[in-house]
């Protein structure tokens, strides 16, 4: 078998490089989009003579091109070959990002199919699905933003520095929804205005961005460890809030008859801190969670590690919430969408006059900042309100856990309970 080049001119002064294949019966000519100019170029040696008219780069560039194109062809060669065979020769020495492609599935698709193979928390999975959705938008961003027209990532050869400009994108992200619209437009589910991610928020994505490429490892698609160089950070929260108990039973005892889609509300959330699940768990239950005065589930959020059935005790108040509803629906309660649920929260506090100022940690610039109760409240407070009133009676992390759907020595844990001065007091009383 036996490569050779040749010329075939494409304008006055340029010519292509062409490829022809011989080998007995085999015949094959190809034109190359290799392009050079003809009055420097010395066909013998398949290389520019010494001219400062053609760049220096191009000069070493094409000769290392066609060298490559003829030694891939020479191992790949068979008795298949055609002309088909040579331009995908060619094309895998010109273009290397095509030619991984081919034979390796790119980054998006690999977090497909991780989101498609994922069996854990409901709400785990939507945040998958965001970054999906993000990792696409930051693709298509460099593609038709900034030209890079063949950008694609890929697990097995992600370094520190694409996953530093991915962080980069996924920050600024608000700010290129303003400036080009246009792009952002039909990529976008909610057109609301562009506000910036919180610190922690972006934290959490970089932290599944880790995740993912740890489990590519573990599924042999790759030994790429940057995941590791880049290291999960840990987000920083503000000390946690909640509602008092004497809060929590003003909601209870509130006359709500003028507003029945605010008492429907109210009943959810009272309910709620009464039980401490997670809001995904919450929205599962049916009566058939309800036994002997216990309600019985199994967080889906922590399943996987720790399967095993939780039991909360109902109080009093829970029990007359749930005979205010029909036993036989498919669901506990009629629940709204989540977003609605937390909006009704809210209103709910406000209507209730609960605007005790609380301090929470602006996210953004990581300064402490007071808010009324009543505008940070949300589905997240009825489950700290559970733990926190919980802890203030009975300081037991374990036990609490229990009945919290917490896996045992949870990190989490510390940032649903706080130790107040009332704690401080009653253990300094307690000194002989």
């Amino acid at each position: 078998m036996k490569v050779t080049v040749y010329l075939k001119k494409c304008s006055p002064e340029a010519s292509n490089i062409c490829f022809r294949v011989r080998d007995r019966n085999v015949d094959i000519k190809v034109v190359s989009t290799l392009e050079v100019q003809d009055r420097y170029w010395d066909t013998d040696t398949l290389s520019y003579r010494r001219t400062t008219a053609v760049p220096a780069a191009e000069q070493k560039r094409l000769p290392e091109q066609i060298a490559a194109i003829i030694e891939r062809a020479e191992k790949t060669f068979s008795d298949k070959a055609d002309s088909r065979w040579m331009r995908q020769v060619i094309e895998d020495v010109l273009y290397p990002v095509r030619a991984f492609e081919r034979n390796h599935p790119n980054l998006l698709a690999r977090v497909h199919e991780y989101l498609e193979k994922f069996d854990g928390a409901e709400r785990t999975k939507e945040h998958i699905i965001r970054f999906e959705r993000r990792m696409s938008r930051y693709h298509d961003y460099r593609r038709e933003i900034l030209g890079e027209a063949d950008f694609t990532l890929f697990v097995e050869t992600v370094t520190l520095e694409q996953m530093n400009a991915f962080r980069d994108y996924v920050v600024n992200e608000y700010r290129l929804r303003q400036e080009h619209s246009n792009f952002y437009a039909p990529r976008t589910l909610i057109n609301h205005r562009p506000r910036p991610l919180s610190g922690t928020t972006v934290i959490n994505i970089m932290n599944l961005f880790c995740t993912f490429l740890h489990w590519c490892k573990k599924m042999k698609y790759s030994d790429n460890e940057v995941y590791v160089l880049y290291g999960c950070k840990e987000p920083t929260y503000g000390d946690p809030f909640f509602l008092t108990s004497e809060e929590r039973n003003i909601l209870y005892d509130a006359d709500l008859n003028d507003n029945p889609k605010l008492a429907v509300i109210r009943d959810i959330f009272v309910f709620h801190c009464y039980v401490g699940c997670r809001v995904g768990d919450l929205y599962r239950l049916t009566r058939a969670n309800i036994k002997d005065g216990f309600l019985e589930y199994m967080p889906q959020k922590t399943k996987k590690c720790q399967a095993k059935t939780v039991r909360v005790p109902l109080h009093e108040k829970a029990l007359k919430i749930l005979e205010r509803y029909d036993a036989n629906a498919d669901r506990l309660f009629p629940f709204k969408q989540i977003h609605t649920y937390n909006l009704g929260i809210r209103e709910l506090l406000k209507r209730c006059g609960l605007d005790r100022m609380v301090t929470i940690l602006d996210t953004h610039g990581y300064n402490t900042v007071q808010k009324p109760l009543y505008e940070v409240a949300t589905s997240h407070t009825a489950r700290k309100t559970f733990v926190g009133n919980l802890y203030r009676q009975v300081p037991d992390p374990n036990l609490i856990a229990s009945m919290s759907g917490h896996v045992e020595g949870s990190r989490a844990f510390n940032r649903y309970r706080t130790i107040d001065d009332d704690m401080k007091r009653r253990l300094v009383d307690m000194i002989d």
